[in-house]
């Protein structure tokens, strides 16, 4: 159902961005040039000022940080994103398997209101934002098998990244390689699943380039829920000099299949734990998404200056089919771009080194929202037409003071964010349009004792309902819900970590008070549609621990334990008051174990993930038991002269747990239940040319 007639009009609109972009580096190459040769006369010190960002060191910033490296990418299936966050506190993942609505994550209860996509956590991949600004963010255009780095931020973070409650997650893809080098793989598993992938990394002169493609398969452990995926990504880095550098990047994927086995009620779980909702199937429930994406950043280092900036451009061609027939199936056509710079001073204030960074971020989305009757699967009659716009201009700036003990880090942001509605169906001109502008700041301290160090801060952020939130309407109108409130949070947080040679630990405490949480509901009319209101107000309290000891050069031990208690405070549905009651779909204690070993050729690793009780809907009438969750990988080289040629495989949930992979919440008529499927394993082998 992909109407090209709106691709000519992307088409022209990438061409005027793309030659927007290479004016934006011929004038900052020229500047360069100029300011490289202003320098000349004077000693360069390389990367003396850095932009305050998650590149930082763990241990500067006064925040909840976590940071995972994937030296071995053997050891995960490569299927999705949560096998890289296995193990980080205050996190936590739904919706593995339904790869019609996207992993669902949230940190300290943020994000977990989403009923497709990333919702309040704001991603960025190389330095560039994949996060819309509206808020909402997919990470299906990513080769998994490129990842090398992520940093996890938890907690409110509208200061450095504008719209984000929960935190933010920071990938870095593969950048550094020894050897020019050729792989190519084949992964099958359970349930019909096939995965190939080709990866190749070659250096011309000064600049690497990292290329990646695959191609993976399912059919899914329930019926109608089978997947298939083409996707290809390019990264190349090119140093200009010692001191200045850039980025460019370029990814594309093609999902022409996304099947949604919706969601059951705890009867046919017991009946049938593999079977789809029949109305799924009926009304042939399913997403197909393409999407292309091409982003450029450029850093420059002088003595006491730094210079970052970047900009991009996103493509998103949107199919969806729900299990109902009026307004039934969805098509929307995305474009998304955008520009940022940030420029950092360093001096000396007596003791104290000094680094002020100024910045700003200019996102623009603008979202072809068209709805068409599903008649048992078949799209028929339009019923809406719209352009649906949401315009970000952030405007921040940062204050680092940092002597041998203490490090004070703190900030001011202001966004602009526009909304607005043209219905282009009924050709009236009518449309509505608001501002949803906010104001951020943050203040952290830092107190380093040698290998430890005691921090503390108080944050707020915003949330703005997404687009898609508000052109869902309960009433099936057409244009904006604009009864919806951006939700607003303050943050307070304490805590204390180590990194030492062998051993790592973190402690923290955190409060935060939200207004106006958006809450997802369903109705009868639109049964299979997710809705959103406002709640009053939402207390969040919780401890998260983690540690990590590697106890020899192959073998290392961590664990985490998350204790979360979120209720609301001021929560009032048609006259009926829940205030007291835990907001659902996420458990009250979480807790991870994981043992990696690694020698010579050999590398294995093993965890297992303890998930508490959770409610499914807000009057805390449906309880979904807890649920042990192991998982084991191993991988074995052999060296055929200089090349590599690796076998790997792995058994999930290997204690064969009945537990449930998505919990819909507030589904209407009890369809809460999406269960995960039972042991399941993969097999592959990867062979590495170099």
């Amino acid at each position: 159902m992909i109407h090209h007639s709106n691709y000519l009009e992307a088409f022209l609109l990438q061409i005027v961005l793309l030659k927007t972009i290479h004016l934006f580096l011929f004038c900052l190459f020229i500047s360069a040039l100029g300011w490289s040769q202003t320098d000349s006369l004077q000693p360069i010190v390389i990367k003396t000022v850095k932009t305050v960002d998650l590149d930082d060191s763990l241990e500067d910033l006064p925040f909840s940080l976590s940071r995972k490296r994937y030296p071995n990418k053997n050891l995960q299936q490569q299927l999705s994103l949560d096998e890289y966050l296995q193990g980080i506190p205050g996190l936590f993942v739904l919706n593995r398997n339904n790869y019609s609505q996207d992993l669902r994550i949230s940190m300290r209860g943020f994000g977990a209101r989403s009923a497709f996509g990333i919702r309040g956590i704001k991603i960025v991949v190389d330095g560039i934002p994949e996060t819309t600004p509206d808020g909402q963010g997919q990470i299906d255009n990513l080769a998994l098998g490129i990842i090398d780095e992520i940093t996890v931020l938890r907690g409110p973070s509208s200061l450095l990244y504008g719209n984000a409650a929960g935190g933010v997650i920071d990938i870095r893809t593969q950048q550094d390689f020894e050897n020019n080098y050729v792989q190519a793989g084949i992964t099958t598993g359970s349930f019909n699943m096939t995965n190939y992938d080709v990866q190749a990394g070659f250096r011309t002169g000064k600049a690497s380039t990292v290329i990646a493609a695959n191609r993976i398969t399912t059919d899914g452990y329930r019926d109608h829920s089978g997947f298939e995926s083409y996707g290809f990504n390019a990264t190349t880095r090119l140093p200009l000099s010692d001191t200045d550098g850039v980025n460019f990047q370029l990814n594309y994927t093609n999902s022409p299949l996304a099947l949604d086995a919706g969601g059951l009620t705890i009867e046919e779980v017991n009946l049938d734990r593999s079977q789809a909702r029949a109305r799924n199937v009926e009304f042939d429930t399913q997403e197909q998404v393409q999407q292309i994406k091409t982003g450029i950043s450029y850093k420059k280092d002088w003595q006491d200056i730094a210079l970052n900036s970047y900009a991009f451009y996103t493509y998103r061609d949107f199919n969806n089919k729900l299990p109902f027939e009026n307004s039934g199936a969805v098509e929307l056509y995305r474009n998304y771009y955008g520009h940022g710079t940030d420029i950092s001073f360093y001096n000396e204030l007596g003791n104290w080194n000094n680094q002020l960074q100024a910045g700003y971020a200019i996102a623009l989305q603008e979202d072809q929202r068209l709805r068409f009757d599903n008649e048992m699967g078949d799209v028929t009659n339009q019923v809406l037409g719209q352009l649906e716009q949401y315009h970000n201009y952030g405007f921040y700036v940062i204050d680092k003071l940092q002597n041998n003990n203490w490090t004070i880090l703190a900030g001011l942001r202001y966004d602009i964010n526009r909304i607005g509605v043209e219905d282009r169906f009924a050709n009236d001109g009518s449309g509505d349009s608001d501002y949803l502008n906010a104001l951020s700041g943050s203040l952290g301290v830092n107190y380093s004792l040698g290998n430890i160090d005691l921090f503390a801060n108080f944050s707020t952020s915003f949330e703005t309902p997404a687009l898609s939130e508000l052109s869902a309407n309960p009433d099936g109108s057409a244009g904006f819900n604009l009864d919806l409130k951006p939700q607003t949070a303050q943050n307070y947080e304490i805590g204390i970590k180590s990194s030492m040679q062998r051993f790592d630990y973190s402690v923290a405490l955190f409060y935060i008070q939200s207004q106006d949480d958006l809450v997802p509901f369903q109705i009868e009319e639109f049964d299979g549609r997710t809705f959103y209101r406002n709640a009053g107000e939402i207390d969040r309290q919780g401890l998260e621990l983690s540690a990590a000891y590697q106890l020899s050069t192959s073998l290392g031990f961590s664990a985490t334990y998350t204790y979360s208690d979120f209720t609301y405070e001021d929560y009032e549905i048609n006259g009926t008051d829940l205030s007291g009651n835990r907001l659902p779909g996420l458990p009250e204690h979480l807790a991870s174990v994981a043992i990696n070993y690694s020698r010579s050729r050999f590398a294995a690793q093993t965890s297992m993930d303890y998930r508490g009780e959770l409610f499914a809907n807000d009057s805390n009438e449906t309880l979904v038991d807890d649920a042990f969750i192991a998982n084991a990988s191993v991988n074995y080289d052999f060296t055929v002269g200089n090349d590599r040629l690796s076998i790997y495989g792995g058994l999930n949930n290997f204690l064969d747990q009945d537990y449930f992979d998505n919990v819909r919440l507030n589904a209407f008529g009890n369809r809460f239940y999406e269960p995960a499927q039972g042991i399941n394993g993969y097999l592959g082998v990867r062979y590495r040319f170099e």
